[in-house]
């Protein structure tokens, strides 16, 4: 029996698969949906009444086609619906809206971070019926900081489209938020907004946020603060609110980044400790049942805890699948567990195809099953500790390879010491899991539950420490990117190299090398294009001004936050293989706000040159760029500064943008803001 005959659920998955991707690149007008399902439903029935041995055998494939088309236009049906439920229906307008808080409110520096469904819009003189999901961002004062999940506001405001990709390589916030099921955005300051009421209805998802928050509490009532207390909750109930930038970034150099991400590893070890827990009810077939019906409860249970997250969800499904086919005494077909796990979870929701999680965790799991036992052969031992130590290892090296190709387009980097990172925090993590468990259990009890939170804290305090000082290791990470094309032709090199250590045969070899040799291609190609690119580039910050001077694969930055600037541009600097970022102060070229690149004049209007007010002779450059945060009068300054063109970045206020666009337009002087069209790139070499 063949891959394709023992996995049916494979077969089921591809065409979803093929189906939500269609959706993202194709239009169909609706006729063209019926007449796919009309011909996927004739293509399955019409075998059913051939009564001819040699016609049914000739055409026995009409059935499977059937059954793939109708699985596309589900597939496409089911994103439609997905989008259509996820519209806004009073987008940029101004009003009052009723709204509820759907999920529990997220603390942020100034604000609290809310997601709401709207429920009714007052207009025309009469509450009108309204629809979609947003994000408020609350002003933090008293009243905020007691809102609630559940909780109704009336609310005076406006809510926008959230910005797409503002900057090159930049994250698309809009296209994140849609895939989410929400359509706008809105800030509220204090003042504006008013709690009505409570939803009183039964809710599940507002249970599980009540019972987290009470075993969170449980957490702090034995003292366990800080760094601890956001690692522990992260790792046991995925509450990563409490989560420190600084520490987020050192369990992400270090490859450990995983473990604070509650998915198949925490399931997994749930699974285990409850199985473990009710090893005695083996004794029977009824037994057995019961153990399996309690195994899935308690799954359930911890996936409730944490959330219901997707990435606990479709973990949840598999440990239960896998327990179904143990107490029925089969064993488990793993992949077609995992396929069927991936297939209800996109009948669930379409877009958590696009959900990086999604992706990593899928491929982390087939990446384990498939080479962990080719690792594990190639050092035979029979010692039990190096046996550990090997089985541990290989995971770790099966995990990667079918990862890296991910986390390289993602993330563009890669943990060099990611099997030390799992050394450590594999056995620490679980270690954390089984204390926390314990201590939940023996809370109630009084020199038990201090003695087990003890010990508990401790080994948080000693995985934070080993992760940070892992971190801290010389070249602890490699700057590596691929693009889409490099990551596609990766995993058809994985996927063509492991089918030929499966057949022996030198078709997918060649095929994978074949693979390889694109990957090098495009990254040569790359590499060319940057070494042959002149560039300048107004990023779109938050409050200040970035300026990019790019000159080959030489990088010049003007900014007042380089914090910020790396943020908003290392991702386009890495995945074009740039040198490190250099203030422009060093070059020979740039003096004060001027700079003479590319054969072009540039200012970058600032506080100094703006407190200088005249120029004579007036200057002539052929681009301003107005920013940080200055407030000018356009008028006095074109009359002392001649450009070709005016740039007014993102920090300048709205109404001071809007008063140089008039006044541009007055004097027919070429303007471009980056608020409203985000980065603002010149090509020197087109």
């Amino acid at each position: 029996m063949n891959f394709l005959q023992r996995t049916p659920f494979f077969r089921l998955l591809l065409p979803l698969i093929i189906g939500i991707v269609t959706y993202q690149y194709l239009e169909f007008a609706d006729w063209t949906l019926y007449v796919l399902f009309g011909s996927s439903l004739a293509f399955v029935v019409v075998p059913l009444f051939l009564r001819n041995a040699d016609l049914e055998y000739r055409f026995r494939w009409l059935f499977g086609c059937g059954v793939f088309l109708f699985l596309i236009s589900l597939a496409y049906f089911l994103s439609l619906q997905k989008e259509d439920k996820a519209k806004f229906s009073h987008l940029d307008t101004k009003g009052i809206f009723r709204v509820e808080i759907a999920e529990a409110p997220v603390e942020k520096a100034k604000s609290y971070l809310c997601e709401v469904k709207v429920l009714k819009f007052y207009g025309d003189g009469e509450w009108l019926d309204a629809h979609g999901n947003a994000i408020l961002y609350v002003q933090k004062d008293s009243a905020s900081s007691n809102l609630l999940f559940g909780d109704r506001l009336m609310v005076e405001a406006e809510f926008k489209k959230p910005p797409g990709a503002e900057n090159p390589a930049g994250f698309n916030y809009a296209a994140y938020l849609k895939r989410q099921g929400i359509a706008a955005t809105c800030y509220l300051p204090s003042g504006s907004w008013q709690k009505t009421d409570h939803n009183q209805s039964f809710s599940i998802r507002r249970l599980a946020d009540i019972t987290r928050n009470k075993l969170l509490e449980i957490y702090r009532d034995f003292n366990i603060e800080g760094d601890e207390f956001a690692v522990l909750a992260a790792l046991t109930l995925g509450y990563t609110d409490a989560l420190q930038p600084d520490l987020r970034a050192s369990y992400s150099a270090s490859g450990a980044m995983h473990i604070l991400s509650v998915s198949g590893l925490h399931v997994g070890i749930v699974y285990v400790v409850i199985a473990f827990l009710l090893g005695f009810l083996n004794k029977s077939q009824r037994q057995k049942v019961i153990k399996t019906i309690l195994i899935t409860l308690f799954l359930w249970i911890y996936a409730f805890l944490t959330g219901l997250s997707p990435s606990v969800v479709r973990a949840t499904l598999m440990f239960t699948f896998v327990a179904i086919g143990t107490s029925l005494e089969r064993k488990s077909q793993i992949y077609n567990t995992i396929f069927m796990s991936a297939f209800f979870m996109l009948l669930v929701n379409p877009n958590f195809l696009f959900d990086v999680s999604f992706q990593l965790s899928y491929a982390a799991v087939l990446s384990i099953v498939f080479f962990q036992h080719p690792i594990s052969n190639l050092f035979p031992t029979q010692n039990k500790a190096l046996l550990w130590l090997r089985d541990l290892l290989a995971v770790s090296v099966a995990a990667q390879l079918g990862t890296v190709p991910f986390t390289l387009y993602y993330f563009h980097q890669f943990p060099n010491y990611f099997l030390l990172t799992n050394l450590v925090a594999i056995p620490l993590s679980t270690l954390v899991i089984y204390l926390a468990i314990g201590l939940l259990f023996v809370s109630f009890i009084p020199y038990l539950s201090v003695a087990v939170a003890f010990l508990l804290k401790w080994s948080l305090w000693l995985l934070n420490f080993l992760i940070v000082g892992i971190e801290n290791l010389p070249h602890a990470v490699s700057a590596v990117s691929f693009d889409f094309r490099q990551m596609t032709f990766v995993l058809v090199a994985l996927f063509c190299v492991s089918a030929y250590f499966y057949t022996k045969k030198f078709a997918p070899l060649f095929a994978g090398l074949s693979a390889i040799l694109m990957v090098s291609l495009f990254g040569l190609q790359i590499k060319y294009e940057t070494l042959n690119s002149k560039k300048l580039i107004v990023y779109s910050g938050q409050k200040f001004t970035h300026v990019n001077f790019i000159d080959r694969s030489r990088n010049f930055v003007y900014t007042t936050d380089s914090a910020e600037l790396q943020r908003i541009a290392g991702s386009f600097w890495k995945s074009h293989k740039m040198d490190k970022a250099v203030s422009i102060d060093k070059t020979s070229w740039y003096s004060d706000g001027y700079a003479y690149f590319g054969g072009k004049r540039i200012l970058i209007l600032n506080e100094d040159i703006w407190r200088k007010k005249a120029v004579s002779p007036p200057l002539y450059v052929d681009y301003l760029i107005i920013g940080n945060k200055l407030k000018p009068k356009i008028n006095q300054l074109i009359e002392n500064v001649r450009p070709g063109k005016i740039i007014v970045d993102k920090s300048i206020s709205e109404w001071y943008t809007e008063n140089i666009r008039q006044i541009c337009k007055e004097r027919n002087i070429p303007f471009y803001s980056v608020a409203e069209k985000g980065a603002y790139i010149l090509n020197f070499t087109d």
